[in-house]
């Protein structure tokens, strides 16, 4: 029975997480330097667990060839772990802080996660996907 609940209290805050993920009503991105987040990619203090984004994305690993396409679109990380068609940047930024990160989303008007955009969006000027 505890483990039931023990579960089910797991499911609920992942679920919570998750529409964490979910720009807000009214949302508008603010601009931010670049170089903030590229120190910021790799950091491991953003996580819960010692990861960075560099440490899935660094010499852009782990980003599929939709990561050369426009924002927003389709990433099967969010299809399938999120239920989500379709996904901005900064969205799926913060699905990487919930869920390989194990860390709670940023605030959506910080500084922090407009750096982070800033630079994968240079990130994503320079990539080749595989063919």
């Amino acid at each position: 029975m505890l483990s039931v609940l023990i579960a089910s209290l797991g499911f609920a805050t992942g679920a919570l997480a998750a529409n964490e993920t979910i720009r807000p009503a009214g949302y508008k991105p603010i601009a931010e330097d670049a170089q903030l987040g590229e120190k910021l990619f790799n950091d491991t203090k953003l996580s819960t667990n010692g990861m960075s984004c560099a440490s899935c994305h660094a010499n852009y690993g782990a980003f599929s060839a939709s990561f050369a396409k426009p924002y927003p679109h389709a990433v099967t990380m969010a299809k399938d772990q999120l239920g989500r068609k379709s996904i901005y940047l900064d969205e799926m930024i913060q699905a990487c802080m919930v869920m390989p990160m194990a860390a709670k989303p940023l605030p959506w008007d910080s500084r922090e996660l407009a750096g982070l955009t800033a630079y994968v969006q240079t990130l994503q000027k320079t990539f080749k996907p595989a063919h």
